[in-house]
């Protein structure tokens, strides 16, 4: 059975992203939204999920389909705690949108990896700031991408 695409990127990302909550031992990347009651030591915190999938069929007379892959990945910050990389802190919105572009360099970056595994054709629709439906301290930025999978009969 082959990987769902969200686990895909959830793995790629796990490979590639610097973690600044160095002292972490557990995962922070995850294929779900973070629980509303999270510590401080739950971020920072990245969550990649569906967004949609719609497919349409490669030629008449067959069950060949080409599926659209929409994906949301959202960096989960909360405020007030500092870490540091490389001699220059980060906190903040400056953490959340240092997270955010090393997300897009290594999907950008690793392409080809992403093919391997049927996801073509990257392409990132938007990323934006999502400063509602959080709760307080906590900041997000979400960024959808899309990718083209054949699905072969």
């Amino acid at each position: 059975m082959e990987k769902e695409p969200i686990i895909i990127v959830q793995d790629l990302l796990r490979d590639q992203l610097y973690d600044y909550n160095t002292s972490r031992t557990t995962e922070w990347i995850y294929p779900d939204f973070p629980n509303v009651n999270l510590g401080n030591d739950s971020y920072p915190r990245v969550s990649v999920t569906d967004s949609d999938e719609p497919a349409s069929r490669m030629t008449v007379g067959t069950k060949d389909e080409m599926q659209t892959v929409d994906i949301d990945i959202n960096v989960w910050v909360k405020s007030g705690i500092i870490y540091e990389r490389d001699g220059e802190q980060f906190e903040g919105a400056k953490l959340r949108d240092a997270i955010a572009r090393e997300v897009v360099e290594v999907l950008r970056t690793h392409q080809d990896t992403l093919a391997a595994y049927g996801l073509n054709n990257y392409e990132r629709i938007g990323m934006k700031t999502i400063n509602s439906e959080v709760a307080e301290g906590v900041l997000r930025k979400q960024i959808t991408v899309r990718f083209a999978r054949p699905v072969m009969d």
